[in-house]
């Protein structure tokens, strides 16, 4: 069951969605809330976790700690070992599932294939064209690079979702002007990426991709304290 506790010092995204999650809740749970429109949200944030070694959960783990059961395919049959690790895991009091994918440096989101072996790949590549067919993506847009990490985030979203009918979202957490990377985004950086990253893979509006939201959080100053609010994109790229 991989569980792998994290060092109790991290940098960038780490470092800043451990410092959302422990210290500014509220401030995240209020985005979350605000980009799914959700009227409220009583949000029990499961990874990372000050109490729980920071954590970081992947394969039966992550959804062992998000309390998933009773599925119709389980996740050694959709997915190979060392799947995608989750840099955030919550859970809210009415039952929905959050997984949260978090980047502080623009260039972190291009990954151009999997390490996974051949094997495997074949099985990766079949669940990520299934995984766009579900979202009525373009057909010819291409999931396997260079947004390969982004393309298996939303692949697991459908395994939950669309598969086994949970009622789980998927958010990208983007921090902005984050003072300890190279080159510092800014709010309209991160916005014109998501962007491009949604026509990249051909995203339109659909079900699934109504569960996908991108949370923009701004580093106020520097100095880590996030601006008083936290920016939504649209949940989905218009077709």
């Amino acid at each position: 069951m991989p569980r792998r506790p994290r060092p109790p010092e991290a940098k960038r995204s780490e470092h800043w969605l451990r410092e959302m999650v422990n210290q500014h809740a509220p401030i995240l749970d209020a985005a979350v809330a605000d980009a799914f429109g959700w009227c409220k949200a009583e949000i029990d944030w499961r990874s990372p976790r000050q109490d729980d070694d920071y954590a970081e959960y992947y394969d039966q783990a992550f959804l062992d700690r998000l309390g998933v059961d009773d599925l119709t395919m389980q996740l050694e049959e959709f997915w190979p070992k060392s799947g995608p690790r989750w840099d955030g895991l919550a859970r809210t009091k009415d039952g929905k599932l959050i997984l949260v994918e978090a980047k502080a440096h623009i260039d972190e989101a291009v990954d151009f294939r999997s390490k996974a072996s051949p094997d495997s790949l074949r099985r990766i590549e079949k669940r990520l064209d299934e995984a766009k067919t579900a979202f009525h993506a373009n057909k010819d847009a291409c999931w396997y690079a260079p947004l390969y990490q982004m393309a298996n985030r939303l692949a697991h979203l459908h395994y939950l979702a669309g598969i086994n009918a949970k009622d789980a979202y998927l958010v990208f957490i983007d921090f902005a002007n984050a003072p300890d990377v190279p080159q510092p985004a800014s709010r309209e950086e991160w916005q014109g990426a998501t962007c491009l990253a949604h026509k990249c893979l051909g995203l339109k509006d659909s079900k699934l991709a109504r569960r996908v939201a991108t949370i923009i959080v701004d580093l106020k100053d520097g100095n880590g304290q996030p601006s008083a609010g936290a920016y939504a994109l649209p949940r989905a790229a218009q077709p």
